[in-house]
């Protein structure tokens, strides 16, 4: 029953294309989300803008792993010399300073996650804005993208648009 109804509902909506003039799509286009995602110019420039946003926090997380590592190193190589204090102090500095680097740690890659999402949101926001007045000024009627099993070369338009990204990027350099 259930097959016989969608294959209905089906019917139903064809006849209704049909009756109010429904036309196939004169140009389609089809582009790769995947490769302009991770050739764009922009998306480059947005890793390098992370990379530079974080390298100060980065580079603090470093010098507490290398300070974390020479405290141990130093439990390691003094501490059957010293005084069953001096090495308690000593180790409870040493899993002080690993929960800090830790919890640093943790706390970087979830910034840098979260600043990730935004800047590839507005990348992405870019490539759609790009796709589209390429398509208006091409006269495409349609435009798909990466969800699709095949598509014939003569429609994949990705290089275009690339090459449009990158005209644009090189256009309007940021600081």
């Amino acid at each position: 029953m259930k097959q016989v109804s969608s294959q209905f509902i089906l019917l139903i909506c064809l006849m209704t294309m049909v009756h109010t003039g429904a036309r196939a799509a004169d140009k389609i286009g089809y582009v790769d989300m995947n490769i302009l995602i991770n050739n764009s110019p922009q998306i480059l420039d947005a890793n390098q803008s992370l990379t530079r946003e974080f390298e100060a926090q980065n580079n603090e997380i470093s010098q507490q792993e290398a300070d974390l590592q020479i405290l141990e190193d130093s439990i390691r190589q003094e501490g059957n010399f010293m005084t069953p204090d001096e090495l308690a102090k000593l180790q409870e500095r040493a899993r002080i300073l690993e929960r800090q680097v830790r919890r640093a740690k943790e706390d970087l890659k979830d910034a840098i996650t979260i600043r990730n999402s935004q800047l590839v949101d507005e990348v992405q926001n870019e490539i759609k804005r790009v796709v589209a007045d390429y398509a208006k000024a091409n006269d495409y009627d349609v435009i798909l993208i990466s969800a699709i099993l095949y598509a014939n070369e003569q429609i994949d338009i990705t290089d275009e648009i690339l090459a449009q990204l990158r005209q644009e990027y090189n256009n309007n350099p940021r600081p």
